[in-house]
């Protein structure tokens, strides 16, 4: 996990934890207990950090927190201000006859407001995952060169066109076990005796997952089949497997991010 998401889940619980405190005090407010002016000091407080919050993490909702702290409502052709908003609501006392009224819209809108901080995570998250995924893929794509300049170098050399082989497995093995990784996915061990997770079990949890449809995990059964080959001097090797292996892993390997 980045430093940057590990920073933002830290932020996003202190934002919470204001806004528990603000919900408590609005709730005392209703009652008519005197705690306007802590109601504005925390109500200001935790508004200023969720608005930073966003805007620091180029938010797409940020105008919709906007929108709940100032609610604006369209009046014959025009628009003015709600008779009450998380704004509104923190300011001014209430007036007996229409506090419940107030406190139900305060509470709506506070209730969005809060969901919309608590999804910046997954929203940076969304926007990472291509990346890192991609730069994996061009970790992978300099591998698949090295595979490829082994194999025409040594076609008529079985050392050097396993060699070439053994690349190319890497790259494709490393690159899913990455895709897995960024997604937040956790990889069962099949069986649980086996020391650690073998391609088999990512592929199984890619599907699982839909990130690879059963036809790309059937094709890439066989190039893992030849991958392997390549790796044990006592099983035959044909170059077209090789050369199989090298631009289909490839070509797969761009499509699965």
């Amino acid at each position: 996990m980045s430093t940057k998401l590990i920073q933002l889940q830290h932020r996003v619980k202190q934002v919470e934890a204001l806004a528990d405190e603000v919900q408590d005090l609005a709730e005392r407010h209703l009652k008519g207990e005197a705690v306007l002016t802590e109601l504005s000091v925390k109500g200001q407080q935790w508004y200023r950090a969720a608005r930073d919050l966003l805007v620091q993490s180029q938010f797409s909702g940020l105008q919709e927190l906007e929108h709940c702290n100032s609610h604006w409502v369209k009046l014959n052709g025009g628009q003015r201000q709600a008779f009450t908003d998380i704004e509104r609501f923190i300011i001014f006392p209430l007036e007996d006859r229409s506090k419940e009224d107030h406190y139900r819209l305060f509470a709506r809108l506070f209730a969005k407001a809060r969901s919309l901080v608590l999804s910046v995570e997954q929203e940076l998250l969304s926007r990472e995952l291509p990346i890192v995924t991609q730069l994996s893929f061009a970790v992978a794509a300099d591998e698949f060169d090295t595979a490829e300049a082994l194999f025409h170098d040594g076609k008529a050399d079985e050392a050097v066109l396993r060699a070439s082989g053994v690349v190319a497995h890497v790259a494709l093995e490393r690159h899913l076990f990455t895709v897995a990784d960024q997604r937040g996915l956790s990889i069962i061990v099949n069986p649980p005796t086996k020391k650690k997770a073998d391609v088999s079990d990512a592929l199984n949890t890619l599907v699982k997952a839909n990130v690879v449809t059963p036809v790309q995990r059937s094709h890439l059964d066989s190039l893992f089949s030849v991958a392997n080959n390549c790796a044990h001097p006592k099983e035959a090797i044909r170059p077209e497997d090789v050369e199989r292996l090298i631009t289909d892993g490839r070509r797969l390997a761009s499509a699965i991010l």
